[in-house]
């Protein structure tokens, strides 16, 4: 028995040590860009080498004329310093963040946040605009729609972690409230696990479409093993404890409540000091049993007298084996103490006792006796 203590509190640590760290992975990944922090990303944006010639730089007669006259006709190639942006991008789960000379700046995180280069790297407008293949654009429609997924999936499955945990330490007090936290963790795990293989198949596809449509012009794109191993580590982590949770259950399963018998109910008082102690009849009531006596019936006899004698006769083979009845024993009691005649046994049934017994005589006007 102690043995399968000790267990179930080896199971319990470890699927509440577990549950915290995925709890804390699951943090890190949401909140990651926040507040200008990065802790981990899926993706990195470089920017340094980016070059783009202008939009008449493919003039012959402009690029002469400029070479005769010194006139410049077509313009200087852009590049990052030109455009205004940052020659580093972060992407997170809720925003991007741009680093350049040492300082991080976040975007509003949003549920939902996808970078588009054309619009975050300020390329629209520029030479290159137009020139992307159909498969760019499906794959940033793709990655806006699945970066919903992935955020809100992450969201869910730090709430079940959350609520795992919390049921984890309950059931030391309340042992049903594994079941809450066996299902919290399975839950969490499902999610867990479809979110970072969404996130891993995403940003895969998408550094190829970066680079492919982009590499030429010295955008160079990059996924990041951090978060991914942030994700699936929650999951494992995650789906751990779940699978610890399995003995735990079944010990709260096992776990009855205590049989009350009836020996259990009674409840032996301890004597009492003083006075109260010997006096019984204070603290405990007595019952005695009353047998039922079986009814005596006598016929009615036409004589007057007879009925009288019939009755009295009725009452005296009134017998009881208790001497101390209530029926017949306090009567007899009360008589001895009062030491007066006896009662007339009678008298319990005839309201008249005090009346002399008249026998009544047969008159020719009583319709009884013709």
């Amino acid at each position: 028995m102690m043995a399968a203590r000790k267990s179930s509190l080896v199971y319990w640590v470890v699927a509440l040590l577990f549950s915290v760290l995925s709890l804390v992975f699951i943090l890190i990944i949401i909140l990651s860009g926040i507040g200008g922090h990065v802790l981990a990303d899926y993706m990195t944006i470089d920017t340094r080498d980016l070059d783009i010639p202008p939009k008449l730089g493919t003039s012959a007669f402009l690029r002469d004329l400029k070479s005769i006259a010194g006139l410049d006709w077509v313009g200087s190639d852009a590049n990052a310093e030109t455009l205004g942006i940052s020659r580093s991008y972060s992407l997170n789960l809720l925003t991007a963040c741009s680093e350049d000379d040492g300082s991080t700046t976040c975007e509003t995180p949003k549920v939902g946040f996808n970078f588009n280069p054309g619009s975050d790297l300020h390329l629209d407008g520029t030479s290159i605009e137009g020139t992307f293949p159909s498969e760019y654009s499906d794959e940033l429609q793709t990655y806006s729609k699945v970066s919903t997924f992935v955020g809100v999936g992450y969201i869910i499955a730090a709430i079940f972690t959350g609520l795992s945990c919390l049921f984890l330490i309950a059931s030391r007090c309340f042992p049903k409230a594994i079941l809450g936290g066996h299902i919290s963790s399975g839950l969490a795990f499902l999610f867990l696990l479809a979110s970072a293989i969404a996130s891993v198949v995403t940003f895969i596809k998408l550094e190829n479409t970066f680079n492919n449509a982009l590499g030429t012009s010295g955008v160079h794109a990059q996924t990041s093993s951090k978060m991914f191993g942030l994700g699936f580590g929650a999951a494992g982590l995650t789906f751990i404890a779940f699978l610890l949770m399995f003995p735990l259950s079944k010990d709260s399963r096992r776990q009855k409540p205590p049989r009350v018998t009836v020996n259990d109910t009674k409840e032996v008082s301890a004597p009492k000091p003083g006075l109260f102690s010997r006096v019984t009849t204070w603290s405990q009531a007595k019952y005695m049993q009353v047998e039922k006596q079986k009814p005596t019936i006598h016929q009615r006899s036409p004589s007057p007298g007879s009925d009288r004698e019939a009755l009295i006769a009725a009452v005296d083979d009134f017998s009881h084996e208790y001497p101390n009845d209530f029926a017949m024993g306090p009567m007899e009691k009360k008589q001895n103490k009062l030491n007066g005649p006896s009662r007339n046994p009678s008298a319990a049934y005839d309201p008249h006792v005090n009346t002399a017994y008249k026998p009544q005589v047969a008159t020719a006007q009583d319709p009884r006796w013709i």
